[in-house]
């Protein structure tokens, strides 16, 4: 008795997703084979296969809509951000999106004529910091890659506007 009391704790205590759905959906198809048999050896058998098989599709399943919960609050708190942006800090941001890339050189930045206010305040958000060239031979300036994402989703959204 001790040991179902103690198997019966680990499956209500369980914390993960894809054995509990495997558990309960490897029961289920244990219970209806006993129905339809009566034979608890084909019952059991068919049990333990489905575990393993549900287990995996379920951790899959699982881990896709966490993720993508993930992105999707990644994003929303982006964009909140960028609807705190000063004028001059969107006008970075927008000039890293019209430049076409996160990154860009100290050069191109000089020649893109950024607002300096604009570009410290992002900095002292920690919005844009400098980095190096992937070959180490030059610095960057690199804009975080989901504020990044909402400004090309509003430069997407401006032009087709008009």
């Amino acid at each position: 008795m001790k040991t179902l009391d103690k198997w019966v704790e680990r499956i209500y205590a369980e914390t993960d997703v894809g054995r509990s759905i495997a558990t309960s959906v490897a029961g289920v198809i244990g219970l209806s084979a006993y129905l339809l048999s009566t034979d608890w050896v084909i019952a059991a058998f068919l049990s333990i296969i489905a575990f393993p098989l549900v287990r995996l599709i379920a951790t899959g399943v699982h881990a896709r809509a966490v993720s993508r919960e993930q992105s999707l609050m990644e994003l929303a708190e982006a964009e909140r951000i960028y609807s705190r942006l000063s004028e001059e800090e969107r006008t970075v941001v927008q000039a890293f999106v019209g430049a076409g890339g996160s990154v860009l050189t100290w050069d191109q930045v000089n020649r893109l004529g950024f607002p300096a206010a604009g570009v410290e305040s992002l900095v002292q958000r920690e919005m844009v910091w400098s980095s190096m060239t992937a070959d180490g031979m030059r610095e960057t300036f690199a804009l975080d890659s989901s504020l990044f994402d909402v400004g090309q989703k509003k430069l997407a959204h401006e032009k087709s506007l008009g």
